[in-house]
């Protein structure tokens, strides 16, 4: 027997010091088992971490599409000849004026735009409902 009370094959069963010892193993042990259980049972915690982890993933993937989006925008800058960009700010100008004209519309003439509008989606309407009528 060695000086610590185990044997070959651990504490000895006849001793006091044994009993103790295997005591305090069995404590360890289920101390363990406990700390186990309790994390299982930590289903916010869990939750918190993995919500965590995912939002970690989403950032590096919104970080990768952004970085691709603004390389393929340069690359298309790049391969654009002038005269297309010239021409693509002179829409952007005039849709803006459109815009702003429209918006103007609207507020000297709700009704009549409401009527417009109206109109718009019955005209959709019918020609959806032809057009699935056509498919029956």
């Amino acid at each position: 027997m060695s000086k610590n009370g185990h044997g070959p094959q651990g504490p000895d069963d006849n001793t006091v010091a044994g009993a103790r010892i295997r005591v305090e193993e069995a404590r360890e042990r289920l101390g363990d088992t406990v700390d186990q259980l309790a994390a299982k049972a930590d289903v916010k915690g869990r939750t918190q971490e993995k919500a965590a982890e995912v939002r970690d993933q989403v950032a590096d993937v919104r970080d990768q599409v952004v970085e691709a989006g603004k390389q393929v925008r340069d690359q298309v800058r790049e391969h654009t000849p002038e005269r297309v960009r010239d021409a693509a700010a002179k829409a952007a100008v005039t849709g803006k004026e459109v815009a702003t004209k429209a918006a103007g519309t609207r507020r000297r003439h709700p009704r009549s735009l409401l009527l417009a509008g109206g109109v718009a989606v019955v005209a959709v309407a019918v020609a959806w409902a032809r057009r699935r009528a056509r498919k029956s």
